[in-house]
This record gives structure tokens, C-alpha cells and sequence, in this order.
């Protein structure tokens, strides 16, 4: 029953409250199934999670449209993040298998993003990859490795082309 109502929720959300506008409500309603969002957190919407999945969102954060969390991990956004429109975190994968079967055994992966980060445009994190305190990625990269603090990364995959102060 709580699953059921977790997708209900979500579609009325992602149908009739997307857009720039009834974050409060939007909140309301998202933390009634289960996700935690801090203080001044805006979530445009629509977004899409799994019911297995645990999601963190920290203060004053920003998250654009289409947010999708794919797989059955967890995710922890940290304090005063802005996601911008199409980010795609994928907290599920599957070893190597054999050649009767290349996708193997599954895997379970947990994403964080901390503190102060800005993630541009369709970007795509997957493997568990964690992104460490005010980064920059820029839109278009697909991180598939942890990125350490105060660094911009871009491309595919994503790769440090600055230091940041």
C-alpha cells in the first residue's frame, strides 16, 4: 500500500504541481512519502525516483526538471546544490557476466553530491560516483568517478579541467 501510494503522489506531483512554482506544497508532499528535503529547498519537477530508493536533498538547494534517480541506490544532495534541467544519477548496474549472459550479478550503488555543487545540464552519474564539495560539472559529462572538491570537470567521461578556489 505505501508503494502504491508513493507512485500516486509522484504522478499528481510530476502532473499538476510541475514547474517553477508550489515548492512548498511540492515539499509537503514529498516528504509525506519519504524523502528528506531541507529548508528552502526548490524542486521544479517533474522528478523521477524509485520507491526502494532513499533520497537526501540538504538547504536552499536547487533541482531542475526531469531529475531521475535510475536504480535502487540511495542519493544524498548535500547543502545549497543546484541541479540543473535532465541529471540522471544511476544507482543500479550489474557486474560482467559470462558469455551466455554479459549483464551478471547486480549491483547497488549509493550516490553523494556535497555541499556547494553546481551540475549543468544532462549530465549522467553513474558507478556510485561521488562528487565532493563545490564542484562544477558541466553540462553534458557523465561522471563515472569519484570528483574531488573544489574542481570543474567536463566531457565523457568527466575529467578535471580546473581547480577551483
Amino acid at each position: 500500500m505505501k508503494r502504491i501510494l508513493f507512485y500516486v503522489i509522484l504522478t499528481f506531483l510530476n502532473n499538476f504541481l510541475k514547474g517553477s512554482r508550489f515548492f512548498y506544497i511540492k515539499n509537503f508532499f514529498l516528504r509525506a512519502i519519504g524523502i528528506e528535503i531541507g529548508k528552502g529547498t526548490k524542486i521544479v519537477g517533474p522528478i523521477y525516483i524509485n520507491y526502494v530508493s532513499k533520497m537526501r536533498i540538504g538547504n536552499e538547494c536547487w533541482i531542475g526538471r526531469n531529475f531521475t534517480v535510475d536504480g535502487n541506490g540511495n542519493v544524498t544532495i548535500g547543502d545549497r546544490c543546484d541541479l540543473a534541467p535532465n541529471i540522471t544519477i544511476n544507482t543500479g548496474g550489474h557486474h560482467i557476466g559470462d558469455g551466455h549472459r554479459r549483464a551478471g550479478l547486480g549491483l547497488r550503488c549509493n550516490t553523494e553530491i556535497e555541499s556547494g555543487t553546481w551540475i549543468g545540464t544532462n549530465v549522467t552519474i553513474v558507478n556510485g560516483a561521488d562528487i565532493g564539495e563545490s564542484v562544477v560539472v558541466a553540462a553534458g559529462s557523465v561522471v563515472v568517478n569519484n570528483i574531488k572538491k573544489n574542481t570543474l570537470v567536463a566531457g565523457v567521461p568527466a575529467k578535471i579541467k580546473k581547480e577551483l578556489s
